[in-house]
């Protein structure tokens, strides 16, 4: 499923045609696909990225056994203008994979085969500046508790992030 929102404004506009056409062109079934996420303190799991579904409810993005694979994106807290016209935030795309539904043909470990599907859509977005990949639970998600993440990086779970930074526009 493609999580929207509905008229997104500045960065969630950006991320947002990214996250469509990843929706659209991975072919990967079946997949949920979010917009930017949230970090929200949990009782019982502590500091989680989180989606914003509306009417005060949140949705919890780490992977889902029944799905092929789940998709994010985690911004930094700090977006800098030199302009005031277009602001630039360091943006991770999280892609948590299940290669054996994603590449089932594929006999060794298909970790770089999603990795090549992911940033052959992705590169097609000029305004995300693509500077580079991030891999493993630990790394992808530093800052976030983890410790109820159950499927690690291991066969045939993959966790890994294209990096960069996203340009966008605020309209007044």
């Amino acid at each position: 499923m493609n999580y929207t929102v509905t008229s997104p404004k500045g960065i969630d506009k950006e991320i947002q045609l990214i996250q469509t056409s990843l929706f659209d062109k991975l072919g990967w079934t079946p997949i949920d696909v979010f917009g930017r996420v949230h970090k929200n303190i949990s009782k019982e799991k502590g500091l989680v990225p989180e989606f914003y579904v509306g009417k005060n409810e949140y949705k919890d993005v780490f992977t889902n056994d029944l799905k092929s694979a789940n998709v994010f994106f985690i911004d930094n807290d700090e977006h800098t203008t030199t302009n005031r016209i277009f602001y630039y935030s360091e943006v991770k795309i999280v892609f948590m994979v299940d290669l054996k539904k994603v590449k089932p043909a594929i006999a060794h470990r298909a970790d770089m085969e999603v990795e090549i599907d992911a940033l052959k859509v992705v590169k097609r977005h000029r305004m995300f500046e693509v500077d580079g990949f991030e891999k493993g639970i630990e790394t992808v998600f530093k800052g976030f508790n983890i410790d109820h993440v159950k499927l690690l990086n291991i066969q045939p779970h993959h966790v890994f992030a294209i990096t960069g930074k996203l340009k966008y526009k605020i309209n007044c």
